[in-house]
């Protein structure tokens, strides 16, 4: 028996370690667990491109999934996937199937909200609303490393159809909106949901909803909710009243079809930033594909931004915008022409190829880069140089706050948050239907409508510049591209209607 005991703690105690040594915890700031981005990540991204993929299968055995797929994580490296399909499947550190829950309604859009300790590796619980309706509490419990037990812990289905993402406030409480505009407020305890409140905006959300602290001295956070009828509402922290709303969008001009992004900006007073789409089923919205930014304090708009390359009211951004973090630059870096001079792009997976818009031969992608500069290849260090360089010698550092995000004109653009101008943009293979995800290190990371997956510079004086291009995984020409960072320079994929790993 002694021996026996023993036997089964190794054999426990080395599947822990592999846990351990196989998934740094991961921390997932863009679905909801930060306060401000809901795009951007502490963990190092894939930078040096892929070399290992895994797909992450349906429970009935296919690659396929739903549509809108994607995927998520929980501080010990568990995987969680979400369609419109009404399975929620679970996944172990490594990518095998290891549970699932059948919802009995067609799943979420937006990715869930997954809650897990630290301290406990063998729980989580995920928290999310679903196209088919209904708030879900469903509770994970990791019998072994490749068996997890999902069961429903509780559900409230007078909660309409939702595609919002729960976001969870300090004190632990939950918000949501659905489709039809009614914000809600849970309380879980005792492994039960408690409405708490509730508000009626009676205008459709689509988007991510915000949590932020605009009045330290008021308690709890305001909620902030943009409507596809082109307003932005800030509720306080019980749902009981309106604090303020900003009108300056209309109803088919206006869409946030992507919701809110809150931008903090340093010693300048933040922002609300919304991208517009062109949701609208007759006629065209005027003002599709601007990016509109609403000062916090002043209640006003503080600038609108209109991408160089789109055609305002044709093209249209679908997904958020991802803050990148705050970098210092020298103060004679100049102010780089969007897409001005060729350079030389090295692609990863070999040979050279030359700037002057988008072109592949033979696997490899050139941009435009705004500003030229140098551009170092991570695989061969090949290095090429542009004709606007930074004076090397200058020593004075500016902090700049900026900002990316993709738009059905096939490109991805960089902005200035304060100065609310465009910095940079690059040129895809296809137009882009969500947001980019941005690493620790400021690298982005994009899906275009075929599946194609970049990663580009964020930083300065090189932003714009492609790390690599990769096209393994194809797809249609309207694929909903989801991305994530993973733990241990790892990115995770919704593409479509599948789901991988990658690193």
């Amino acid at each position: 028996m002694t021996f026996e005991i023993i036997r089964k703690f190794s054999f426990t105690a080395c599947l822990l370690a592999l846990v351990s040594l196989l998934s740094v915890a991961c921390d997932w700031n863009q679905f909801g667990n930060g306060p401000t981005n809901p795009h951007n990540s502490s963990f190092a991204g894939p930078s040096m491109g892929i070399s290992f993929q895994r797909n992450l299968m349906h429970p009935m055995g296919s690659v396929n999934h739903g549509l809108e797929a994607g995927v998520t994580s929980d501080k010990h490296g568990s995987l969680y996937m979400t369609s419109y399909d009404r399975y929620i499947s679970a996944y172990s550190p490594l990518g095998a199937l290891a549970g699932s829950y059948d919802l009995g309604v067609s799943g979420p859009r937006a990715v869930p909200f997954i809650e897990s300790k630290r301290s406990n590796a063998k729980h989580a619980m995920i928290f999310t609303g679903a196209e088919g309706g209904g708030f879900y509490a469903i509770d994970v419990n990791k019998t072994s490393l490749l068996s997890y037990a999902l069961t429903l812990a509780d559900v409230d289905m007078t909660f309409g159809a939702s595609e919002s993402s729960p976001k969870q406030a300090q004190d632990g409480t939950f918000y949501i909106a659905d489709k039809m505009g009614e914000v809600r407020r849970y309380q879980f305890s005792g492994g039960m949901l408690t409405l708490l409140g509730t508000h009626a905006l009676s205008e459709p959300v689509t988007g991510a909803i915000a949590l932020y602290d605009l009045d330290p001295g008021s308690p709890g956070e305001e909620v902030l909710v943009a409507t596809t009828s082109g307003n932005l509402y800030v509720l306080n922290s019980s749902l009981t009243g309106r604090l303020w709303m900003n009108a300056d969008g209309a109803a088919t001009v206006d869409q946030y079809y992507a919701g809110v992004t809150v931008a903090e900006r340093g010693s300048v007073a933040p922002i609300a930033i919304l991208p517009v789409a062109n949701r609208a089923m007759s006629g065209s919205a005027l003002n599709s594909g601007i990016v509109r930014a609403i000062n916090l304090q002043t209640q006003n708009t503080e600038w609108i931004i209109h991408p160089s390359q789109s055609v305002i009211g044709s093209d249209f951004i679908e997904g958020s915008v991802a803050l990148l973090y705050p970098q210092q630059v020298p103060t004679s870096n100049p102010n780089a022409n969007p897409g001005g001079g060729g350079v030389v792009v090295d692609d990863p997976n070999g040979g050279i190829s030359t700037g002057g818009g988008l072109t592949t031969v033979a696997g490899d992608i050139s941009i435009n880069l705004g500003g030229g500069g140098v551009v170092v290849n991570p695989n061969d260090d090949t290095i090429t140089t542009g004709g606007d360089d930074p004076n090397v010698n200058n020593v004075n550092l500016i902090t700049v706050y900026h900002a990316t995000f993709a738009s059905s004109d096939r490109f991805l653009y960089g902005i200035d948050l304060i100065a609310g101008n465009e910095v940079w943009h690059a040129q895809l293979a296809d137009s882009v239907w969500d947001a980019p995800v941005v690493d620790r290190d400021n690298i982005i990371y994009v899906g275009d409508g075929q599946s194609n997956l970049y990663a580009f510079e964020g930083k300065a004086p090189m932003h714009g510049a492609l790390f690599w291009f990769d096209n393994r995984i194809g797809g249609g020409l309207t694929d909903i591209v989801k991305l994530g960072i993973h733990g241990q320079n790892e990115l995770l994929v919704g593409a479509g209607n599948r789901g991988y790993r990658f690193r």
